[in-house]
């Protein structure tokens, strides 16, 4: 099996950010900062409710404070990204990212 790392980042968007009533709901994609032509395009993974989004988070080993601006940010501009991300194809493929 290839366990190639892949140097990237996360961007969270939050899709449905304007309605305010609405379970929020999310997309999640990594994008390799060098991406080889083998690499391909990356999918998208849908995250519903923010526990959902906690724990996809939490994942990434973010600490308590990086979480909490990481949400400030997120409720602020719509996305966030978590920059300088490594993951192994195989990582990328358990994480619904590939």
């Amino acid at each position: 099996m290839d366990m190639t790392n892949r140097l990237g980042h996360v961007r969270v968007v939050w899709i449905n950010s304007r309605d305010t009533f609405a379970t929020p709901r999310y997309t999640a994609r990594f994008a390799c900062y060098e991406q080889p032509e083998e690499v391909g395009a990356q999918k998208p993974k849908d995250i519903v409710g923010e526990a959902e989004l906690l724990k996809f988070l939490q994942l990434f080993n973010l600490d308590a404070e990086n979480l909490k601006d990481g949400s400030r940010v997120l409720h602020q501009l719509g996305y966030v990204e978590i920059v300088n991300v490594v993951l192994s194809d195989e990582r990328l493929a358990n994480l619904g990212l590939r």
